[in-house]
């Protein structure tokens, strides 16, 4: 029997992005998100108006998609305190001018965008921002992926991950977890 509920949040499992983007000093952030989706070369995230990615992408439509792995689950925790709505209510937020260095994670340049990639994800997606929706308090980012990186030892037939290698880190109803064992593939999967 299922019952109605209505949850203050419905995080039911997305993979954790660690995005990079850059502030009008050219200072690189970095802000812990978990509402994405991807359609071949296009990803759609959700930002909150009143957090610093946000501002950024209207002085930079660049980012960097650092996906995260579920070895970084604390690093990622270390920062989220300090990214999020600035003005919210009953949640505390501080200011961090450094997050890298919280977070004990490591900048490396772009190719083709200004943010910086985090060398510590496994996959990045240097990406351009293509559109922004505006609605109640959010944002519906629409992003053209401009550059993949994979870690080396993830990569099979040149281009292709390894989903057996590869771990993301999941948020799961404000939780975080690893995917567990492997059920299956589907009939499209490469490997």
């Amino acid at each position: 029997m299922h019952i109605p509920i209505n949850p203050k949040m419905f995080y039911y499992g997305f993979p954790v992005v660690l995005l990079t983007s850059v502030d009008n000093q050219g200072k690189t952030n970095i802000s812990p998100i978990s509402s994405s989706w991807c359609l071949g070369d296009n990803v759609v995230i959700g930002l909150g108006v009143q957090g610093k990615a946000y501002q950024n992408i209207q002085h930079c439509p660049e980012v960097v998609l650092n996906i995260a792995s579920e070895n970084l689950w604390q690093n990622v925790e270390k920062i989220a305190p300090f990214t999020g709505n600035m003005q919210a209510v009953n949640e505390q937020y501080q200011f961090c001018d450094d997050k890298f260095a919280l977070a004990g994670l490591t900048a490396e340049p772009s190719f083709k965008v200004k943010p910086q990639k985090i060398t510590e994800c496994p996959l990045q997606a240097e990406a351009g921002v293509v559109n922004i929706i505006n609605r109640d308090g959010y944002a519906i980012v629409e992003l053209k992926i401009l550059q993949v990186h994979a870690a080396e030892g993830l990569v099979f037939d040149k281009d292709k991950i390894d989903p057996t290698l590869w771990q993301p880190l999941i948020y799961n109803f404000r939780h975080y977890q690893g995917l567990g064992e492997m059920l299956g593939k589907n009939f499209r999967a490469e490997k």
